[in-house]
C-alpha cells in the first residue's frame, strides 16, 4: 500500500512525513521550513503543508513565525529546566494539598486512568497517552482547594508542549511515565503527601533531563 493511501487527507499524509523528518533528525533543530519547498518536494499544494505545520506547532515540534513560515523547535536547556522545575514544585504542592480531598471514588478513577494509559503504551498511541497523562494529573489537582494554582499549572503545561515533544522523540518514555504514575498513586493511597510531592518533582525533572539531552544532541549535530 502506498503511504498516501493510508490517509484520508493530504494534510494527514504531509503531517506524517514532516513529523517523521523531525523526529528522525533528518530535519535538525532550528531548520527553517519553507512551505513552497516542502510542497514541491512532496508533490502537493501549499495548503496541506500549512495545515500540517499547524498540527506540528500544536505538538511543539515546530515554531510558527508569522510572515516567515516555521522552523524546527530548538530545545533551550535553561528554559526547559526553569519551566519544569517550577512545574514540579507547583504540581507536587497541588497533589499534597489535594490529598485530604481524595476519596475512594477518586482513587478508583485514577486506577482506571493508569490502566488506560498502559493500554495506550502497548498500542503505541502516543497522542492518546499524552491526553490521558494530562487528565490523570488534572484529576488529582482539581480535587484540591486552590483553583488559581491549577490555572497556573496548566498555563505552564500548555505553554511548553514538552510532553508532546518528549514522547514524540522518545516513545519509550511513555513506559517510564506510566511507572511514575503508579508510584505517585501508591503514595497518595498511603496518605503520604510528602512522598507524592517528591515523586512528582522527580517525574517532571526526569522529562526535563531528557529534553535537555536532546537539545545538546541537536546542537552537536549542526
Amino acid at each position: 500500500m502506498l503511504l498516501k493511501e493510508k490517509y484520508k487527507t493530504k494534510s494527514g499524509f504531509v503531517y506524517e512525513l514532516m513529523r517523521e523528518k523531525i523526529v528522525s533528525g533528518e530535519w535538525p533543530q532550528g531548520m527553517n521550513i519553507i512551505v513552497a519547498s516542502v510542497a514541491r518536494d512532496l508533490g502537493v499544494s501549499a495548503i496541506p503543508v500549512r495545515e500540517a505545520m499547524k498540527l506540528l506547532g500544536a505538538e511543539g515540534l515546530v515554531v510558527l513565525e508569522p510572515h516567515k513560515g516555521a522552523r524546527v523547535t530548538e530545545f533551550d536547556p535553561e528554559k526547559i529546566m526553569e519551566v519544569m522545575s517550577v512545574r514540579g514544585v507547583l504540581e507536587g504542592y497541588a497533589a499534597a494539598a489535594a490529598l485530604p480531598f481524595l476519596d475512594a471514588e477518586t482513587f478508583a478513577d485514577l486506577h482506571r486512568r493508569v490502566e488506560e494509559m498502559d493500554d495506550f503504551v502497548r498500542a503505541g498511541q502516543c497522542d492518546r497517552f499524552i491526553a490521558a497523562n494530562k487528565e490523570f494529573h488534572r484529576a488529582i489537582y482539581s480535587k484540591g482547594p486552590f483553583p488559581l494554582l491549577n490555572e497556573m499549572i496548566f498555563k505552564l503545561w500548555d505553554g511548553g508542549g514538552f510532553s508532546h515533544i518528549v514522547f514524540a522523540f522518545r516513545p519509550e518514555r511513555m513506559e517510564v511515565a506510566g511507572r511514575d504514575h503508579r508510584a505517585i498513586l501508591e503514595s497518595l493511597e498511603k496518605n503520604d503527601g510528602e512522598s507524592a510531592e517528591r515523586l512528582i518533582r522527580e517525574h517532571k525533572l526526569g522529562l526535563a533531563r531528557v529534553l535537555c539531552a536532546m537539545g545538546k544532541k541537536g546542537s552537536s549535530d549542526r
